[in-house]
């Protein structure tokens, strides 16, 4: 093989392996923010609201549709939460996300 094919096929690796922590890092921070948000609204079933944030992070690309469920729900619930400190919610959940991600190695 040579050194040429060899590069390629490692930077398709290292490819392949940035994205896939790159949904690990997501669907971890989804959860979180799924927990939080339920602990907020008062939501008792975390797999269902889960699914719906899940949802929601599908329906529109980027994090726009994830943050317009959430806004929504904590309304709904008069959770005191404005738009910042969601965003910035979002924005802390997904730092923790890679730090945990990280150490675990994934």
């Amino acid at each position: 093989m040579s050194i040429f094919k060899e590069r390629e096929e490692a930077a398709e690796r290292e490819y392949v392996m940035k994205l896939e922590q790159s949904f690990h890092i997501r669907a971890r921070r989804d959860r979180m923010l799924a927990r939080w948000a339920a602990d907020l609204i008062g939501r008792k079933d975390f797999d269902a609201y889960f699914g719906e944030i899940i949802t929601a992070d599908l329906a529109v690309p980027g994090d726009e549709g994830l943050f317009s469920k959430l806004q929504a729900d904590l309304q709904s619930a008069g959770a005191p939460i404005d738009e910042r400190d969601l965003r910035e919610k979002m924005r802390q959940l997904l730092f923790d996300a890679a730090e945990q991600v990280d150490a675990s190695g994934k």
